[in-house]
C-alpha cells in the first residue's frame, strides 16, 4: 500500500513538463535565459500569467526574483496564506515586535489582544501572513471598498498594515507575500492607496524598492513620496462640562436620519463613499444579525453611536470607535528610550445638517468626554476639510498629525485608469 501512494506522489508531482514551442521562441525573441518557461510551469505558474509576461514583454530578470521567491515557498518551511481566527496571537505577537523608524522615534504599532479589530471596519478584508513552522515573520492588509474620485465611480484597493518582524528585514518577506495575491473572489481595485507617516524613510524605501515606477517618480520629486499632505486632529481626553441635552445613544431606526447628514457632510470629497441606510446599519451591527457566541470580539456597534437631537430632529451624528482597546502606538525616543503609548479612540460616521457645524461641536466634545471616561488619551477626528469646524474645536487645542496619501492608477493590458486626488475623505477605518 506504501508502494503505491508512493508511486501515486511521483506521478502526480514529478510528471514530465511539456513547453509549448511558441512560448519558447518568443521567451527566446524577448531574450529570456534558455529553459526560463520550463522552470516557471515546474514551479506550477499558471500559463495565463505566463502569456500575460510574454504579451508585456516583461523584463527576465524582475521575473526571476519572483520565481526564487516561489521556489523558496515551495520547497522551505515558509508559507505564505490568509490569517485564520487561530492565528490571533502569533499575529499580535508579530505587530508587537516590527517596529518603524519614524524620524527620532522608533514606533511600534501594537495590535492585541484582537489584532483583526481594525479589519473588520473595513471592506471587503484580506489579512495576509507569512509564516515559519508557527510564526508569523510579516504580514499584510488589503481590503477594497467603492468610493468616487473627481466623482467617478471606481473601485480602490488600500494597503495598510504592512509589517516584517524586526529580526526578519531584508530576507524579502515582501517578495514573499507579492507570490500570492488576495483571496479569488475578493474585490479588485483599479486604484491603489495608501498612507505613510511623515518621517518614515523605511517604507519610502520600501515602496520604492517594491515598485520601480513610483521609485521613478520619487526621482522625479527630488526624492519624496509622490502624493498629498493629509492630516488628522488630535484632542487631548477631558471631562466634558458643558451642554449634553438631546445627545443620546443612536439606534438602527436612526439610521435613515443619518445617512443624509453623512452624505451631506462629505458630498464632493475624493475617496468618500456614499452611504445607504443599509450600509450605515451593516457597518454598525458588529460582524453580522443577532446574538454573538462569546468568543466573538465586539469591535464597533451601535452602542458606540450617538446623535444630536434638536426639535424631534437629528442635527448631528457620530461614531466612536474605541481604538486603543486593541490597537495602540508605541514611539520611543531612539535618544534617551523615553516611550509614550497613545492609545486613542476614532470618530467614525459622523455627519450633522447645513450650517450646524455648532452641534457637531457639541457632540464632539461629548465623545471627548466619552474617550476621556473610557480610559483612552486622545481622540481622533478626520475633519480636515470642515474648516468651520476646525474653528470651533480650537478651544480642544488640538495637535495636527500629517501622513501622505499617496496613490496611483492602473495602466495595463491596454487599461489606462488614472485620477487626481485633491480634497481627500478619511475614514479611520484604514488610517
Amino acid at each position: 500500500m506504501a508502494t503505491e501512494t508512493l508511486a501515486a506522489e511521483q506521478s502526480l508531482f514529478d510528471r514530465p513538463i511539456a513547453v509549448p514551442s511558441d512560448d519558447i521562441r518568443r521567451a527566446k525573441e524577448l531574450g529570456w535565459p534558455d529553459g526560463f518557461v520550463g522552470r516557471m510551469l515546474r514551479l506550477r505558474i499558471p500559463t495565463y500569467d505566463i502569456a500575460h509576461w510574454l504579451d508585456h514583454h516583461t523584463d527576465w530578470e524582475k521575473l526571476q526574483k519572483f520565481l526564487d521567491a516561489k521556489e523558496r515557498i515551495m520547497s522551505g518551511t515558509i508559507k505564505v496564506r490568509e490569517a485564520t481566527w487561530s492565528d490571533g496571537e502569533a499575529v499580535a505577537e508579530m505587530y508587537a515586535n516590527s517596529p518603524e523608524d519614524v524620524g527620532d522615534f522608533e514606533v511600534t504599532v501594537e495590535r492585541s489582544p484582537y489584532p483583526y479589530a481594525q479589519f473588520r471596519l473595513q471592506e471587503h478584508p484580506n489579512i495576509q501572513i507569512v509564516e515559519d513552522r508557527g510564526v508569523v515573520l510579516a504580514a499584510a492588509g488589503h481590503s477594497a471598498r467603492n468610493t468616487l474620485i473627481e466623482g467617478r465611480e471606481l473601485s480602490c484597493h488600500i494597503a495598510s498594515a504592512w509589517r516584517v518582524r524586526k529580526e526578519c528585514r531584508g530576507q524579502g518577506m515582501t517578495t514573499l507575500m507579492r507570490v500570492y495575491g488576495g483571496p479569488a473572489c475578493s474585490w479588485f481595485g483599479l486604484i491603489n492607496y495608501w498612507y505613510v507617516r511623515s518621517g518614515n524613510f523605511g517604507a519610502v524605501d520600501w515602496i520604492k524598492a517594491l515598485r520601480p515606477d513610483i521609485a521613478d517618480a520619487v526621482a522625479k520629486e527630488g526624492g519624496n513620496l509622490p502624493g498629498l499632505q493629509v492630516g488628522v486632529h488630535h484632542f487631548r481626553a477631558r471631562n466634558f462640562d458643558g451642554d449634553a441635552r438631546g445627545i443620546r445613544k443612536g439606534t438602527r431606526a436612526d439610521a435613515a436620519r443619518c445617512v443624509p447628514l453623512i452624505n451631506r457632510t462629505h458630498k464632493g470629497q475624493d475617496l468618500f463613499r456614499p452611504y445607504s441606510a443599509d450600509f450605515l446599519q451593516d457597518r454598525l451591527v458588529d460582524s453580522g444579525w443577532g446574538p454573538k457566541p462569546d468568543f466573538i470580539e465586539l469591535v464597533y456597534n451601535w452602542n458606540d453611536y450617538y446623535v444630536l437631537e434638536e426639535d424631534a430632529k437629528i442635527v448631528a451624528c457620530a461614531g466612536l470607535w474605541d481604538r486603543g482597546k486593541h490597537v495602540r502606538e508605541v514611539w520611543r525616543e531612539k535618544a534617551t528610550g523615553q516611550t509614550t503609548v497613545i492609545e486613542p479612540t476614532a470618530l467614525m460616521d459622523f455627519g450633522y445638517a447645513r450650517g450646524r457645524e455648532d452641534a457637531m461641536a457639541r457632540l464632539l466634545g461629548y465623545l471627548v468626554g466619552i474617550t476621556n471616561h473610557l480610559g483612552r488619551q486622545e481622540l481622533l477626528a478626520p475633519i480636515e476639510q470642515l474648516p468651520k469646524l476646525v474653528e470651533l474645536m480650537s478651544p480642544f487645542d488640538p495637535a495636527i498629525e500629517p501622513r501622505t496619501l499617496a496613490y496611483d492608477g492602473w495602466d495595463e493590458g491596454g487599461l489606462e485608469v488614472s485620477v487626481k486626488v485633491r480634497r481627500p475623505y478619511t475614514d479611520l477605518a484604514y488610517w
